[in-house]
């Protein structure tokens, strides 16, 4: 009996710890598994879903946990555009792909100026944008704010015969004044995918309700270098 005794002992101890291991594994999301950058799901609300991560809902601090990385919090700030704050990526492995990624936050711009004010370090660009380390304080608030977009710096080249396979065909496609890239724009994903011949891609996301602040500009650019007739 004693013999029976130890192993049921044994065999539900092993049990336990196997259901720990499991339940442990359901709180730690494996970030192997949290989708390629195609796959892009807009949810019943009406807010994209990509990398197990919904816009203008999961926080910045829930992205740190997903990818196991701290991320680089700056707030950028220039006479030619508002104010921005941006957590910073440096290493993110998805579906067995290494990118970078940029995440933006919305807060109003006078929360922003006020973080500004209360900015730990100032450093002035090349360009003359000013790069302010938040205070402590701020750099915590920020991690509990909402990401407002993601853009995603892929480390290897896709191609524009992967991104059609992938995406689709795109609703529009815009040529970047700036550069050789060209948009291949998703609206109805949120989704703007800058292709360029010397650069790497970029790819932006944002949920749909939100793509016109994306949209309005490139369009804006277009017109403005359209030879007048």
């Amino acid at each position: 009996m004693g013999k029976h005794v130890f192993l049921s002992v044994l065999g539900a101890t092993i049990l336990a710890l196997l259901l720990g291991v499991y339940l442990s594994s359901l709180k730690q999301p494996d970030t192997q598994h949290a989708g390629f950058p195609w796959q892009v799901e807009i949810l019943p609300s009406g807010h994209t879903r990509v990398f197990s991560l919904t816009l203008d809902e999961s926080t910045v601090g829930d992205a740190e946990q997903l990818f196991k990385e701290i991320a680089e919090l700056t707030l950028f700030s220039s006479t030619e555009s508002p104010a921005v704050i941006e957590a910073f990526f440096n290493e993110v492995k998805i579906g067995g792909l290494k990118s970078k990624m940029v995440m933006s936050v919305q807060l109003p711009a006078d929360e922003i100026q006020a973080m500004f004010n209360r900015g730990a370090r100032i450093a002035t660009l090349g360009s003359g944008t000013r790069k302010v380390t938040l205070s402590a304080d701020d750099a915590a608030k920020v991690r509990q704010t909402a990401i407002a977009s993601i853009t995603y710096l892929p480390s290897v080249h896709l191609n524009a015969e992967l991104i059609k396979n992938r995406f689709g065909e795109p609703a529009e496609k815009i040529a970047d004044s700036a550069s050789d890239a060209v948009h291949w724009l998703y609206p109805q994903k949120g989704v703007d995918i800058a292709l360029s011949e010397t650069d790497k891609e970029v790819i932006l996301y944002v949920s749909p309700q939100n793509f016109d602040a994306i949209l309005q500009p490139l369009k804006n650019i277009s017109d403005n270098n359209k030879p007048n007739n």
